[in-house]
C-alpha cells in the first residue's frame, strides 16, 4: 500500500508531507492542492498527466513511499534542467527499471476523462498511449522507434522536395515504417478488442445498449497489414513528397464509441446519448482500464479520483467506487461523501484550512 507522500519541490509545492491509507478523501476547496497531489503520485508512478498543466519545473522532486517486507520501500521522480529521472531507494536507474521495480500502478480519473469523446483525436491517441505504456514496459519503446522512423522519412520527403533527392531511399523508409507502425498499432487494437470483450461485464455502465469501441485505422484490420501500408505509401508517395508528412500510421488514428440503432446500423453515442448517459459509459472504461492494467501487469492499483463529484449524480457515484473498492482509493472533492458511501472506510486528509 502507499503511504506515504513527499513532496520537496512540485508545482508550488514545497516540504508537504502527506500520509495515505487503504481508502483516503482529500477534502479541499478550489486551489488548495487536491489535484496537484493526485498528480504527484500519477507520475511517481511512472504515469504522465495527460491534461492541465503538464509542464515540468526544473526542480521537481516527488518520493512515494510504500510499505514493503515491514519497511518503507523508497520511489522518487525527480527532474533537473535537462530530464527527469528516477530513484529507487536512494539509487537512480532507467524508468524501464522503476516501473518493473514498482510494485504499483495508478489508475487516474479525472473531470476531463468525461470528455474524451469531445477532444481532439490527438489526445484520444495519447489516451490510449497513455494506458499501454502502463501496461507493457515494451510499448513505449516501440513507441519512440516508430516516432523515430517517422521523422526519418519525413526528413527525407522534404529533402526530396526542397533538393531534389532522389526518391529511391524512399523504399527502405517505407518498408522499416510499415514494420514498426504495424507493431504499434496492434497493441492499441489488442486493448479495443479488449474494451470489447470487458463491455458486458459492465452493464451499469453501459445500460442497455449494443455498445462497441472502433479503432479508426482501417490499415490494421487488413489481411497483410504491413503489406496495405508499404502499398499505401508507394500509392501515395507524391502526395507525402509535396506535403513533407507521412499520411497513414497510427499517428493519425483515432477511436469511437459505437452504438448499434437497428439491425444494420451503428452511429456515435455522442449523437444519441445524453450526458449522463454519456459520462456512465466513460466512467465504464475506466473501470475497463483499471481491469486491463491490474491482469497485464500483475501488479496492485491504486485509484486516483479527482473531484468526479460534479460530474456524476450520487447513486453512480457511490456504484462506480463499489465497483473499485477492492483497489486502495484515494480520492479529492470539495465537500463530503455522499451519504450512500461507507464514511467509516475513509480517513479524511482535510485541506480547507490549509
Amino acid at each position: 500500500m502507499l503511504n506515504q507522500l513527499i513532496i520537496s519541490s512540485f508545482r508550488g509545492m514545497t516540504n508537504e508531507n502527506f500520509l495515505f491509507w487503504q481508502k483516503t478523501h482529500i477534502v479541499g476547496k478550489n486551489g488548495s492542492g487536491k489535484t496537484h497531489i493526485l498528480d504527484a503520485i500519477h507520475l511517481a508512478t511512472g504515469a504522465k498527466n495527460l491534461y492541465g498543466n503538464t509542464q515540468l519545473d526544473p526542480e521537481n522532486r516527488i518520493e512515494i513511499l510504500f510499505w514493503e517486507n515491514f519497511q518503507n520501500a523508497s520511489y522518487i521522480f525527480a527532474s533537473d534542467d535537462k530530464r527527469e529521472f528516477f530513484l529507487v531507494q536512494g539509487k537512480k536507474i532507467s524508468k524501464p527499471k522503476y516501473l518493473e521495480e514498482l510494485p504499483f500502478r495508478t489508475v487516474y480519473v479525472s473531470p476531463f476523462d468525461m470528455n474524451i469523446l469531445y477532444f481532439s483525436p490527438a489526445m484520444r491517441r495519447e489516451y490510449l498511449d497513455d494506458i499501454l505504456s502502463r501496461a507493457y514496459a515494451q510499448f513505449s519503446k516501440i513507441k519512440r522507434d516508430y516516432e523515430q522512423v517517422m521523422r526519418q522519412r519525413n526528413a527525407l520527403l522534404k529533402k526530396i522536395r526542397e533538393d531534389g533527392v532522389a526518391q529511391d531511399g524512399l523504399d527502405f523508409w517505407d518498408q522499416k515504417f510499415a514494420e514498426i507502425a504495424v507493431q504499434y498499432g496492434l497493441y492499441r487494437e489488442r486493448y479495443i478488442r479488449y474494451i470489447t470483450e470487458k463491455i458486458p461485464e459492465f452493464p451499469d455502465f453501459f445500460a442497455h445498449y449494443q455498445v462497441r469501441v472502433k479503432y479508426e485505422g482501417n490499415w490494421i484490420y487488413q489481411e497483410n497489414p504491413e503489406n496495405f501500408i508499404r502499398n499505401y505509401l508507394q500509392e501515395n508517395r507524391q502526395r507525402d513528397i509535396f506535403s513533407g508528412h507521412t499520411h497513414i500510421g497510427p499517428h493519425r488514428d483515432d477511436f469511437s464509441i459505437l452504438m448499434k440503432i437497428d439491425q444494420d446500423e451503428e452511429h456515435s453515442v455522442q449523437f444519441f446519448l445524453s450526458r449522463g448517459e454519456m459520462k456512465m459509459i466513460l466512467l465504464g472504461l475506466k473501470v475497463i482500464e483499471a481491469d486491463f492494467i491490474a491482469k497485464q501487469t500483475e501488479k496492485q492499483l491504486i485509484l486516483l479520483v479527482d473531484d468526479i463529484f460534479a460530474e456524476l449524480d450520487e447513486n453512480n457515484i457511490i456504484l462506480f467506487l463499489n465497483i473499485i473498492i477492492q483497489h486502495q482509493i484515494i480520492l479529492t472533492s470539495q465537500k463530503s461523501l455522499p451519504d450512500g458511501i461507507n464514511h467509516e472506510k475513509f480517513t479524511c486528509i482535510n485541506l480547507v484550512n490549509s
